[in-house]
């Protein structure tokens, strides 16, 4: 399998009009031109990118793979990219209009209740990537997400990134009602053999993660390898089965050094590490921070 370009989100400062918060949420109204004129993405051969994008298409049409399978984009669309989606752009019309919204995992880390999404809905998401709105639909969600970009630019703020979190979490809840309210015309996901392994995987992962960092154990518990996991897992997501034990275990992490009780060292032995000092240099390899000053930081 080729390895395929995984794009950061700070490679969308190239987009004109683009509004932005640190590297972390993006939105901008979007054209066939400006998008044709995005030299620095090549959406042209299969890409991940390293974010969440929402698209709501106004006018004009698109040609879009996802995945390999290929859908064709029109007007009224609500478009949902997830980061483990293989992206392919095959043509975009001249009068092409979208609002786009795109965010980092990093941007609700710790915010959003902790709670694993349903792997069911997961899949049944990425399954039915385009979905078509009707005008009042398109007209609702399009005004949430403008909204959020007016708040992008209230900078003086002094809560600012949790206004900005809290808009998004009510976009978010409103195109889940949305998806909810289309779920007879949705397809149910019929899993494929690897699918199911991710599926089983993530489920392990979220029960064990505290106590377990090996990919041998999840491995051993699928009756399968930990080479051939890993394998798996980086197809379908993009990330090896070291790498979702090291992002849980930095999510689990960051939220309970939010809680003001808990001691740095409390936090390392509930995450099982050995010592405070072997945990610290896990914290500070993945956040470039320590524990504390990250901290002294929220």
């Amino acid at each position: 399998m080729n390895k395929l370009s995984l794009i950061e989100t700070k490679e969308l400062n190239s987009i004109a009009d683009i509004d932005s918060f640190q590297d972390e949420l993006y939105i901008a109204e979007i054209d066939g031109e400006t998008f044709n004129g995005v030299q620095k993405l090549d959406l042209s051969v299969p890409i991940r990118m390293n974010a969440l994008l929402i698209v709501i298409t106004i006018q004009g049409k698109s040609s879009l793979g996802l995945d390999y399978v290929p859908y064709n984009v029109e007007a009224n669309q609500l478009i949902i990219i997830l980061p483990s989606h293989m992206v392919q752009m095959a043509q975009v019309s001249t009068d092409f209009k979208a609002l786009l919204l795109v965010v980092s995992p990093t941007f609700v880390d710790g915010y959003i209740d902790k709670k694993r999404p349903s792997m069911v809905n997961y899949l049944k998401i990425r399954k039915n990537p385009c979905n078509q709105l009707n005008g009042e639909e398109v007209a609702f969600l399009s005004s949430l997400i403008r909204s959020i970009r007016k708040n992008m630019r209230r900078r003086t703020h002094i809560y600012y990134k949790e206004i900005l979190q809290n808009r998004f979490l009510g976009l978010m809840l409103e195109v889940a009602n949305v998806l909810a309210e289309k779920q007879d015309g949705l397809m149910m996901p019929t899993l494929s053999r690897k699918e199911e392994i991710l599926n089983d995987y993530l489920q392990l992962l979220v029960i064990n993660c505290k106590e377990q960092h090996q990919v041998a154990f999840y491995a051993d518990k699928l009756c399968i390898s930990p080479q051939y996991l890993s394998l798996v897992l980086k197809e379908q997501t993009g990330k090896s089965a070291s790498k979702w034990i090291d992002e849980v275990l930095i999510t689990e992490a960051k939220i309970m050094l939010k809680t003001p009780n808990a001691t740095v060292q409390q936090v390392a032995n509930d995450l099982n590490f050995s010592d405070q000092s072997t945990f610290g240099k896990f914290f500070k390899k993945h956040m470039k921070i320590s524990p504390l000053e990250y901290r002294k930081s929220q």
